[in-house]
C-alpha cells in the first residue's frame, strides 16, 4: 500500500463518506467498485432516442457514451434576436432520478462546440 501522504484527493464536492470507505478498499474490492460504478453509469444513459430538442432549439449532433449522451445543440436566447439560434454547445446527458422515485433527463452545459478546425 502507497504512502498517506501520496494518496490522491477526491474531488471537492464528493461526498465524504464515500471517499472514506474507498480509501479502506484493497485493491481487489476497487477493482470490483469501478466494474460497480461503470454499470451504474451504463444503467442511467439516456439512448439519444429519448432525447428531443426543446422549441426553437436544433439537435446539431448526438454521440452515445458510457453512462452519457454527448449532445450538440443550437438554442434560442429567448429575445428578439438577429444572431438565433446560438451555439452550438456540447452537453452530456443522463439519467437522474427523483425522490419520488421517478427519473428525470440531467442535462450538464460542457461548454460552446469549438469549431473541428480550431
Amino acid at each position: 500500500m502507497g504512502n498517506p501522504v501520496d494518496m490522491p484527493a477526491p474531488p471537492a464536492d464528493f461526498p465524504e463518506a464515500v471517499a472514506s470507505t474507498l480509501q479502506q478498499l484493497n485493491v481487489h474490492d476497487l477493482r470490483e467498485t469501478i466494474i460497480y460504478a461503470q454499470e451504474l453509469l451504463q444503467y442511467r444513459h439516456v439512448p439519444a432516442d429519448q432525447i428531443e430538442p426543446a422549441p426553437g432549439e436544433e439537435i446539431v449532433e448526438m454521440t452515445e457514451h458510457t453512462g452519457y449522451t454527448e449532445v450538440v445543440k443550437r438554442q434560442p436566447c429567448g429575445e428578439d434576436c438577429d444572431d438565433c439560434p446560438h451555439g452550438p454547445y456540447i452537453y452530456h446527458v443522463s439519467r437522474e432520478p427523483l425522490p419520488n422515485g421517478q427519473e428525470n433527463l440531467h442535462w450538464v452545459l460542457i461548454g460552446r462546440k469549438l469549431s473541428d478546425d480550431s
